[in-house]
């Protein structure tokens, strides 16, 4: 993609392109958000929470009209988009009025009539890359808490949704928190150097293995803080005492929300044996009954790829596995007369060489794994280069909780629905990043944590 371009998926139509921006105008971004550091800072946490307070009802004000934009920029089903919004409310609202007690300097008594002081100081202005799969989430998760720390923010969004990304730095705007945080459509070698530029102090991405290694190491070159979150290949494991009707539409949701288009969507579906037959036909007969169509319309289940070139990877992907023997287990015969649409598929019998086995599917595709044992399902689960979210589907707590310790993942669901929560720490290990957002840690990521010893 040469420039920033909004495409809708459903009806292929061009909606609207934009020019990279300018090296000028880029400047005067980063200067303006970058002189306003010290005012910001300087704010209490009471008078930077009444910013966001104003953030979160201006969203429930436009949830509509904002979750109307993102299904049609990217497909994304009309109430989930809708819910997408509405759960960015739930951040606002958190880190306005917990962001003070979370942050709020400590003393401690040490040896020798000496004392500690722990305090959390903003790290200056903050470089913020963003996916299209959660326009508006994505972004706000990072925003609210880098913001609520003292810092100031430059963000940059995926290409493919900029009217979304537009939409949101108007609300920004009149929220009051212009000054602030500035959005950019810049290219790959504006965000080379603007990690180079001395004015910006961190850098936090969520995307891809190819681009958080790029960030990474370039970061790294310039001695920067960074925080990544890329792909996930979740493992779903269903031990013999589950729940099949408790799990069975979790399943379907984890797999199939957003069209398959999440990081933390099951992907990897671990069974055990003894009731691998009977979860089988359970989740095929679940997936026959998905609709696919125009996301803007009730009772459509699955929408379309968000873009052509995500469409073929995935077709290639699974054309690939099959080509090697994996089963095709099930696949819609649903047809769809425009739009890119996947059509819901599960695979089986698949081989470590295939893409279904060590790649991530990003899109509306089970993976289908029968295992003997736990330390197989464990084995198995922690088998791949990714370790973002798992879950865990069994009665006896005790052995889910012991699977679950030993799973390789930055967060395990037991019996639950794998989601991030800006109650909680979210994030990664191995090749789905590092760093946290969210929750307690995600607000003192971008913080220097600082200690002063006195002696008295």
């Amino acid at each position: 993609m040469k420039n920033f371009a909004s495409i809708n998926p459903y009806t292929e139509e061009s909606l609207a392109q934009y020019d990279f921006i300018s090296s000028i105008l880029l400047e005067e971004k980063l200067n303006s958000v970058h002189a306003h550091l010290d005012t910001w800072k300087k704010k209490s946490f009471i008078e930077r929470g009444e910013f966001f307070l104003k953030l979160s009802f201006l969203l429930k004000r436009d949830a509509d009209k904002l979750a109307e934009l993102a299904s049609i920029e990217m497909g994304k089903l009309l109430h989930e988009a809708k819910a997408e919004v509405l759960k960015s409310v739930s951040a606002c609202e958190f880190y306005a009025t917990q962001s003070e007690q979370i942050l709020k300097s400590h003393k401690t008594e040490i040896e020798n009539n000496n004392s500690i002081e722990i305090q959390f100081q903003p790290l200056g202005t903050v470089l913020g890359i963003f996916p299209w799969n959660f326009p508006y989430w994505q972004i706000l998760r990072s925003v609210i808490p880098i913001l609520m720390s003292g810092n100031t923010m430059l963000v940059k969004p995926a290409p493919n949704v900029p009217k979304c990304s537009i939409s949101l730095q108007e609300i920004f705007e009149e929220a009051g928190l212009g000054n602030y945080v500035k959005t950019i459509f810049a290219n790959d070698s504006q965000i080379e150097s603007l990690i180079a530029d001395d004015r910006i102090k961190a850098i936090t991405l969520t995307g891809s293995e190819k681009a958080g290694s790029i960030v990474a190491s370039t970061s790294a070159k310039h001695i920067k803080k960074s925080v990544l979150e890329l792909g996930g290949s979740d493992p779903f494991i269903v031990l013999e005492d589950a729940d099949m009707d408790e799990c069975i539409p979790v399943a379907i949701n984890s797999r199939f929300q957003n069209n398959g288009q999440s990081c933390i969507a099951a992907k990897r579906f671990i069974v055990n044996k003894n009731i691998a037959e009977a979860f089988t036909q359970k989740i095929i007969a679940a997936t026959k009954k998905l609709q696919m169509g125009n996301p803007l319309e009730n009772g459509i289940n699955i929408g379309p790829i968000a873009r052509k070139d995500l469409f073929e990877q995935l077709n290639k992907q699974v054309t690939d596995s099959v080509n090697s023997g994996a089963n095709l287990i099930f696949q819609s015969e649903q047809k769809m007369n425009n739009g890119y649409f996947y059509p819901p598929t599960i695979l089986g019998n698949i081989k470590p060489e295939m893409p279904a086995y060590s790649q991530e599917l990003f899109g509306p595709v089970l993976s289908l794994f029968v295992v003997e044992n736990d330390k197989e399902a464990i084995q198995l689960a922690n088998n791949t280069r990714f370790g973002l979210g798992a879950s865990v589907w069994s009665k006896n707590l005790i052995r889910a909780n012991e699977i679950a310790e030993q799973i390789e993942s930055g967060q395990v669901f037991i019996n639950r629905l794998v989601r991030s929560d800006v109650r909680f720490p979210f994030g990664g290990v191995k090749h789905s990043g590092f760093g946290r957002e969210l929750g307690e840690f995600g607000l003192k990521e971008f913080c220097n944590i600082k200690s002063i010893i006195t002696q008295k």
